[in-house]
């Protein structure tokens, strides 16, 4: 009698659990023009952003190579304030920070010239760049009285 029961319970239970209980609605079909054009709405505002973030990088480091070209000047300017030791010296990181800021320039160019699918790989290594560049600025003012 107990299996009876049991059995019958998990008949009842497995009929429920496939029924739709009433009052729930079915799944609406599936809308496939919808969909696509969400999908090519979605594909077009995350181009427009990676368009706006590259152009912001660039813009950016434009104005970094810029502010390095002026501490490059100051720091020439001071290099004729030195003394004769320290003037050779200075003008050598001078020298080496021109370079570097011209390598940096080349990157900001090879930067413009990707598409936006791989600018974001060449954004690491004008970061890259321009972290080097700062660094060896400030080395060059260590060598000032």
């Amino acid at each position: 009698m107990n299996r009876g029961l049991i059995s019958s319970g998990i008949v009842w239970a497995a009929i429920v659990a496939i029924a739709p209980l009433p009052g729930s609605a079915a799944e609406p079909p599936v809308d496939t023009p919808k969909i696509t054009k969400e999908a090519q709405e979605a594909f077009e505002a995350t181009k427009q952003y990676m368009v706006h973030q590259k152009k912001a990088f660039q813009r950016k480091a434009r104005e970094e190579l810029l502010a390095i070209q002026k501490q490059i000047i100051v720091l020439r300017g001071k290099t004729s304030e030195a003394s004769t030791a320290t003037r050779t010296e200075l003008q050598k990181s001078a020298n080496e920070l021109e370079k570097k800021k011209d390598a940096a320039k080349i990157k900001l160019e090879e930067l413009r010239a990707t598409t936006d699918v791989k600018w974001n790989a060449m954004k690491a290594g004008m970061n890259s760049a321009l972290d080097e560049l700062k660094i060896s600025y400030h080395e060059a003012l260590s060598h000032l009285p």
